[in-house]
């Protein structure tokens, strides 16, 4: 009897996908996020479907010696060491596509409870502050101006959003090799930082981008603006956030992503009343997460089924051989 294929899951996936799975692979999901959990698993494993928490640095690819690719749920694949994979002629994919326009609901649910004061005022019926009703903290979104750092997909639908919502919008991306005629762009992030109301964050994870967001973009935000970040945790250093918004700097944040997660229990974040948090969820939904569940199940099939799988993010780093598959497929 053919001895099936291994199909290692660092976090549960959509039961749709896990169906998809079942009878062609033996399915392994690991029962915590631990990495030394990882190291014992990863041995027998043909394929791994990554999700956010777990990292694939060299030393944990070096245990995947029968690893044929690894697919990442989602867009981002920072936790991946792309380089070590591909000198072992690993693929590794992402799933896009699957979650922009979840990502960008929720950035517009942000503004919204942002401006609403929705959390706080809802704190405050709670705790018998009915008086809070006449707060002049609340406004209205209409007119108001977003800035998107990074013009991608996510930040496109973004835009989208918004400017149906009466918005207007301003974007930033110094790798667009051309203007969207339908989004106003600029080449100077300071302006953008100057003049947005709303500024939400659309990019990487790279030597470029980290820590991108310290006190020197903070300093120039309006005192009324607010800093959304749905993308990664490390674009912004946390300490100079935390100190803007304590000095009330500016007026709030929302995060989704933090430079460590989940963020230990005495982070300043956590104590903070002009900051809203969510445990980077920006892109599940029980939509998205199905979407997310069968592209990345079947990048797993296409791999053990001898096929060049889609979306390849280390094309660069396989060995010849591999890269003329790709260009041939």
């Amino acid at each position: 009897m053919r001895k099936l294929p291994t199909v290692f899951i660092s976090e549960p996936i959509h039961p749709v996908g896990m169906e998809m799975l079942k009878g062609l692979v033996n399915i392994v999901v690991a029962p915590d996020t631990r990495r030394e959990t990882a190291f014992a698993l990863l041995p027998d494993a043909d394929v791994a479907i990554l999700r956010a928490t777990t990292r694939f640095d060299k030393e944990m690819i070096s245990k995947g010696t029968r690893l044929k690719a690894i697919v990442r749920t989602g867009i981002g694949v920072d936790n991946v060491d792309l380089r070590a994979a591909g000198e072992s002629g690993i693929y590794v994919c992402n799933t896009p596509g699957t979650n922009t326009d979840t990502v960008a609901e929720h950035v517009v649910a942000m503004v919204l409870a942002l401006s609403k004061q929705v959390i706080f005022m809802d704190e405050a019926v709670r705790t018998q502050r009915w008086q809070e009703r006449f707060s002049p903290d609340q406004r209205d979104i209409q007119n108001k101006k977003i800035g998107i750092v990074g013009l991608g997909k996510t930040g496109h639908a973004t835009a989208r959003l918004c400017k149906a919502l009466g918005m207007e919008v301003l974007a930033y991306d110094p790798f667009l090799t051309h203007d969207d005629e339908a989004i106003p762009m600029t080449s100077d992030l300071n302006d953008l930082f100057r003049e947005s109301d709303f500024i939400t964050l659309h990019c990487p994870s790279t030597p470029l981008t980290h820590r991108l967001i310290g006190s020197a973009y903070l300093g120039l935000m309006k005192k009324e603006a607010f800093l959304i970040n749905a993308s990664r945790g490390e674009l912004v250093d946390e300490a100079a956030l935390v100190h803007a918004l304590k000095e009330k700097r500016i007026a709030g944040a929302a995060l989704d992503v933090f430079d460590n997660e989940p963020p230990s229990k005495d982070n300043p974040l956590l104590h903070l009343s002009n900051v809203i948090l969510s445990p980077h969820v920006a892109g599940s939904t029980r939509e998205s997460n199905e979407r997310i569940a069968i592209a990345a199940v079947r990048a797993a099939l296409d791999t053990l089924d001898g096929k060049v799988p889609q979306h390849i993010c280390n094309l660069e780093y396989l060995p010849v051989d591999h890269k003329e598959k790709v260009l041939h497929a």
